[in-house]
């Protein structure tokens, strides 16, 4: 008798469970950046927000939760309910690089991940009107003048410290490192006087290299830039040293297969929208779309290399 109940009891939940799958989404979802507004998150982010009720059937929201190097926004996404209506826009600079330097629960282990929208090198970038024309002629400053050259990064040990820190171990630089919560404080921060120069990323770049405001002098990707053909790689310049740092949508853990699935195949469709690439053309980047577990594999494989670099420094 006790047999039969739990059955039945069992049967009622199953078509509840197919059709919330199924009807997902009912609501507006929030999309967490864990990053200041301004920065290349957030505006990928709202590109992606521009189109996504087309493939979704409800709106995207983008809701910011900057602090703690990424992880506020991060832990919030952990922490919410695993019904598919709170992902996050997470990155190398909070998920894999600040997760192993301070040993943070946000890292590969604590996400479903969803889809990998593209990603981008850094650009060592300074005002136009600073004294420095080339990338050496900053570093040979660094060189001459150790913890003078006031770096804004986008948070400690994030996807701006990070480069920083490999420069400074590959030709030995000393300089002042100042945190700030995103890409967009950073770039202000350079532009209002409170910093030389950051490393940054195209998104929140280009309009300002347009505008005569900032200059570029070198980006950390193995080839140079299609939106900035005259700015030479690290490499070019001598300093041995690459980097780049993804955008993905991630959810919390325990996410029903059905809806991630659901939501990796409307991602598929977004990056594949027409308003939607011109949109990202617009910010310099380019689209390199990853499926949640194609790009697991490819955020393990970081996280192990990444792990090496930081044990070294950190010795």
């Amino acid at each position: 008798m006790l047999e039969r109940w739990l059955v039945a009891l069992l049967m009622t939940f199953i078509p509840v469970t197919v059709a919330t799958a199924q009807d997902f989404p009912t609501k507006p979802i929030e999309l967490i950046i864990p990053y200041g507004a301004g920065g290349s998150h957030d505006l990928t982010a709202r590109a992606l927000a521009s189109v996504a009720h087309q493939y979704l059937g409800q709106p995207m929201l983008v809701v910011l939760k900057p602090g703690g190097g990424g992880a506020v926004g991060s832990q919030y996404v952990i922490r919410a309910k695993p019904d598919g209506y709170t992902l996050m826009l997470g990155g190398s600079g909070p998920n894999t690089i600040f997760a192993l330097v301070q040993k943070a629960p946000i890292g590969p282990d604590h996400f479903t991940s969803i889809a990998r929208i593209n990603y981008s090198p850094a650009i060592f970038s300074v005002r136009a009107d600073a004294p420095w024309k080339t990338f050496r002629e900053a570093l040979d400053y660094m060189k001459k003048n150790p913890g003078k050259f006031n770096f804004a990064n986008t948070g400690t040990w994030g996807a701006a410290d990070f480069p920083m820190r490999m420069v400074a171990r590959t030709t030995g630089v000393e300089y002042n490192n100042i945190p700030f919560d995103g890409g967009g404080p950073a770039l202000l921060a350079v532009l209002g006087g409170n910093g030389d120069g950051s490393f940054l990323f195209t998104a929140q770049l280009l309009p300002q290299i347009g505008a005569g405001k900032m200059r570029a002098l070198a980006v950390t990707d193995t080839r140079r830039l299609r939106d900035l053909p005259t700015v030479p790689t690290l490499r070019e310049e001598g300093v041995d040293v690459v980097f780049t740092q993804w955008r993905s949508v991630l959810a919390p853990k325990g996410i029903p297969p059905a809806v991630a699935e659901k939501l990796e195949a409307a991602f598929k469709r977004i990056t594949e929208d027409a308003s939607f690439q011109a949109l990202v053309k617009q910010l310099g980047d380019e689209i390199h779309f990853q499926g949640g577990k194609e790009f697991e594999a490819t955020w393990r494989q970081e996280w192990d290399g990444f792990a090496k670099v930081i044990a070294s420094a950190q010795k």
